[in-house]
């Protein structure tokens, strides 16, 4: 019998995630950033979605660790409440927290390029 998923598998494609989502997502970033919102703009907003192919990444790591089996100590993390907590709480704290800097990246950026439309229509 055979796994549906293969757990080596999905780890080289989280690898290779991180590795290009960034570099996709500031090149996207950049190029619609300066037709828009200037390109320093728009390569800060590529970036902060580039980032989550690192954090998919880190976070894939840090979950594979949590709930491995030690042969030589018997652990296992999956059979543990405290792991399923945990891992339910990092995930919660990273969204609230990504979140946050979604909102203010994006956002915070189409409230300037108003006001200063609103501003130079005023004048």
């Amino acid at each position: 019998m055979r796994e549906i998923v293969d757990v080596a598998t999905v780890e080289r494609v989280l690898v290779l995630l991180a590795i290009v989502v960034p570099v996709v997502a500031v090149a996207i970033g950049a190029v619609v950033g300066a037709r828009t919102c200037g390109s320093v703009l728009g390569a800060l907003k590529g970036l902060s979605v580039g980032a989550l192919g690192p954090l998919c990444y880190g976070l894939w790591r840090l979950y594979s660790y949590l709930v491995r089996y030690d042969a030589e100590t018997g652990y296992v993390g999956l059979h543990r409440v405290s792991v399923l907590a945990l891992n339910l709480g990092i995930f919660i704290v990273v969204g609230a927290i990504l979140g946050v800097v979604y909102s203010r990246v994006f956002r915070g950026a189409d409230d300037a390029s108003a006001e200063d439309t609103q501003s130079s229509s005023e004048a």
